[in-house]
């Protein structure tokens, strides 16, 4: 039964880790696009275009993106563009088919 305690407090560690991270993200895409787009049309439209690249960053690791993530910060966009721009040609066709799809 303690062991059963155990892997129940390891996941909730894992999910409470990941919530703060995602709340981050939302926080910074929030001001990002509120400090650059004052119209709620361009201002919405930047939130969702944020959301879309944080969320196909986390496919990715290693320097390249660390270089982007210090390059650009929490513009989502332009990391992600920075990171398929750095991986060449080839693994970003690869990555705009599976976005395509």
């Amino acid at each position: 039964m303690s062991n059963n305690k155990c892997l129940i407090a390891a996941a909730l560690t894992i999910a409470a880790g990941y919530l703060s991270s995602a709340q981050a993200d939302e926080s910074a895409i929030q001001a990002h696009c509120q400090s650059k787009w004052s119209g709620d049309a361009m201002r919405a439209y930047c939130v969702e275009e944020q959301r879309r690249s944080a969320e196909a960053i986390t496919g990715y690791s290693g320097p390249v993106r660390n270089r982007c993530e210090s390059e650009w910060g929490s513009d989502f966009h332009m990391v992600l563009f920075c990171i398929r721009e750095l991986e060449g040609p080839s693994q970003a066709s690869v990555s705009r088919v599976a976005q395509d799809q």
